[in-house]
C-alpha cells in the first residue's frame, strides 16, 4: 500500500503546476463521496466549513470542464474525530487530535492508493487512489472568504484557497513548485498548487491555466503513445519502430516528430531511423468537442529510440584500444571505442591470456592490468550494445619498468584488429 503526505505551507517561493503525484481516481468512482466531520472550528461558522469545501471543489470542477470532474457531498460524520484514516472514506475535519500537522503547516492531505496501475504518461505510472483525508490546522485562524474580500481579515488564512489548494493534491496534483525550487516565471507563484500562501491572500481559491492543463492531462482529453508490442526502441541502423496511439478523445488532426528530421501525420506509423544517434520522439494531437472546444496535446519522450552500430574505434584511431607501461609489470590500456551516441556501449571485457591459458578478465572500460611476469601475452578487448559485439586484441611483450622510464612498444595500437563476434562475446579462438 503506497501513501503520501502533501502540505501547505505559510512560506512563500514559486510554481507551474505541470506535476503530478503518479496517482489519479478510476471514473468508476465519480462523483466523489466527501463527508465533513462533525468538529466545528470556532473561527467558523459550521454551515460556512460545509460551505466553503464544497465551493472548492467546486472550483476544479467549474473551471476545469473538460477533465470533467464530480464530487457529491454525504453529510456529517458524526463523533468522528480521526484526523487522517484509511477507511475507504473521504473526509475533511478541522481536528487535528494526534497533532499530525507540523508546526507551520495549514492543512494536509494523505491519499492512499491501491497499488493498480491506471495508465503511463510520460514514462510516469500513475496508479489508482481509494481514498483521501483532508485534515486542518486547528491551531491556525481561518478566514472566510467574504471577510478577506472586504479587508475585514487580521493575519488568518483563507479557508477556500487551503481547501481548493488540498482538493488539487486530492485529484492527484503535485506542487507546482517546492520550497528550495527557483520558479523565474512570476506568473507561475500564483498557480493554485504553488507549495504556499500568505495570511489574508485568497488568490490560489482559483484556478490558473497551468492547474487547468495540469488537471486535464490527468483527467481530460489527451493523448498518450508507446512503441508498439514487441517492438525494440533499442537496436542496430538502420532499426523500425512502430508506434500505437492511445486517445481518450475524438483527434482531428496528428503530426509526428521522429527526432531525425522526419515527421508523419499517420496515427500508428512504423519508422525507419537509418543512422546512428539518440532520438526524442513527439506527439501532437488537436482535437475538437462539444465540451471542450478545439483543444492540443503533446507527448515529447526524450531519447526514446536508440540506434548503433556495431562498437569501432573513434575517429582518428586504429583500434579499439592501445596500451601504456606503467611502472614495474602494470600496463595502462586505453580504450579507443567510440561513445559518441551515448548508450551504445552497454557490454565491455578484457581478456588476458598467456599462451592458450585465460589468467585474467576485468569488466571496466580502460583497466590497469598487472601481469604476472615478463613475457609474452594476448589482451583481448570485447565490447557489445544494441549495435552488436565487436573485439579486437593485442599482444604485449611486457618487461619490468621504472617510474620515469615507461615507454610504449613499437607499434602499440597498430595490431589492434576488429573482429566481427556476433551477438555475444566469446573467448580467444585458437
Amino acid at each position: 500500500m503506497m501513501t503520501a503526505l502533501l502540505l501547505l505551507s505559510l512560506a512563500s517561493p514559486e510554481a507551474h503546476a505541470w506535476n503530478h503525484l503518479g496517482r489519479v481516481w478510476d471514473r468508476d468512482q465519480f462523483p466523489l463521496e466527501w463527508w465533513s466531520s462533525d468538529y466545528t472550528e470556532d473561527s467558523l461558522d459550521a454551515d460556512y466549513q460545509i460551505e466553503v469545501i464544497e465551493t472548492s471543489w467546486n472550483n476544479w470542477i467549474e473551471d476545469a470542464p473538460c477533465a470533467r470532474l464530480d464530487a457529491e457531498y454525504q453529510g456529517v460524520r458524526e463523533g468522528w474525530h480521526q484526523g487522517f484514516s484509511t477507511d475507504g472514506i473521504i473526509s475533511f475535519s478541522y481536528d487535528d487530535p494526534a497533532s499530525e500537522l507540523e508546526t507551520g503547516v495549514l492543512a494536509a492531505t494523505l491519499c492512499v492508493s491501491t497499488g493498480e496501475t491506471a495508465f503511463t504518461l510520460g514514462g510516469q505510472i500513475y496508479m489508482y487512489i481509494y481514498d483521501c483525508d483532508i485534515v486542518y490546522n486547528d491551531d491556525i485562524g481561518w478566514a472566510t472568504t467574504e471577510d478577506i474580500n472586504n479587508g475585514q481579515c487580521s493575519g488568518d488564512y483563507s479557508t477556500e484557497a487551503v481547501t481548493s489548494h488540498e482538493i488539487g493534491h486530492l485529484w492527484g496534483m503535485a506542487h507546482s513548485c517546492e520550497q528550495n525550487d527557483a520558479c523565474p516565471d512570476p506568473d507561475e507563484r500564483y498557480a493554485n498548487m504553488y507549495w504556499s500562501t500568505g495570511p489574508c491572500d485568497n488568490y490560489q481559491a482559483s484556478l490558473k491555466e497551468d492547474d487547468i492543463e495540469g488537471i486535464n492531462a490527468l483527467y481530460g482529453p489527451f493523448c498518450s503513445f508507446e512503441a508498439s508490442e514487441g517492438e525494440e526502441r533499442f537496436g542496430g541502423a538502420p532499426l523500425e519502430v512502430c508506434f500505437d496511439l492511445d486517445c481518450n478523445e475524438a483527434i482531428s488532426d496528428i503530426e509526428w516528430d521522429f527526432g531525425d528530421g522526419t515527421t508523419s501525420n499517420e496515427a500508428s506509423p512504423c519508422h525507419v531511423f537509418e543512422d546512428k544517434g539518440q532520438f526524442n520522439v513527439s506527439l501532437t494531437i488537436t482535437g475538437e468537442g462539444e465540451e471542450c472546444g478545439t483543444w492540443e496535446y503533446t507527448q515529447r519522450e526524450q531519447a526514446y529510440v536508440l540506434v548503433c552500430g556495431e562498437p569501432e574505434p573513434s575517429p582518428d584511431f586504429g583500434g579499439l584500444f592501445t596500451y601504456e607501461p606503467v611502472e614495474g609489470l602494470v600496463y595502462q590500456m586505453v580504450n579507443q571505442t567510440d561513445t559518441s551516441v551515448y548508450g551504445c556501449i552497454d557490454q565491455i571485457q578484457w581478456e588476458v591470456y598467456d599462451g592458450d591459458e585465460l589468467i585474467q578478465t576485468v569488466n571496466a572500460w580502460s583497466p590497469k592490468i598487472e601481469f604476472p611476469s615478463e613475457g609474452t601475452y594476448t589482451v583481448l578487448l570485447n565490447v557489445g550494445g544494441p549495435g552488436g559485439v565487436s573485439a579486437a586484441e593485442l599482444s604485449i611483450e611486457v618487461t619490468e619498468v621504472t617510474e620515469g622510464c615507461a615507454t610504449a612498444p613499437a607499434g602499440a595500437g597498430l595490431a589492434g584488429i576488429l573482429l566481427a563476434l556476433g551477438a555475444a562475446f566469446r573467448r580467444r579462438e585458437d
